[in-house]
């Protein structure tokens, strides 16, 4: 089981948490949308990883704990850490469709 810990909105990879989903996702035949490999940083915040194929939440059920701040959700097709704002997303859930809260400096 892979233990997903809660990002970190400090760092300067928030993302760093969701690697390990990526990487298991990718393991089991999901893609990369061409010209945009890995997690894209968003200059308001965030971070996004856009995969070509549906999310398998099926094997994420299975293999993965996420921690309370980290919302999965089938029905967007999405994995978003509401601590840092990063998102993995499937064709059913895309970035420009999030808006994002206003930053905290």
């Amino acid at each position: 089981m892979i233990e997903i810990a809660p990002g970190d909105p400090e760092s300067a990879e928030p993302h760093r948490n969701l690697l390990p989903v990526v990487e298991l996702l990718l393991a089991h035949g999901n893609r990369f949308v061409p010209g945009r490999e890995g997690f894209v940083v968003d200059p308001r915040g965030g971070a996004v990883c856009e995969l070509e194929l549906p999310l398998d939440f099926d094997l994420l059920a299975a293999e993965v704990t996420f921690p309370e701040t980290v919302r999965a959700r089938p029905d967007r097709d999405g994995i978003l850490d509401r601590a840092t704002w990063c998102l993995i997303s499937g064709p059913g859930e895309r970035a420009s469709r999030i808006v994002l809260p206003p930053r905290r400096d």
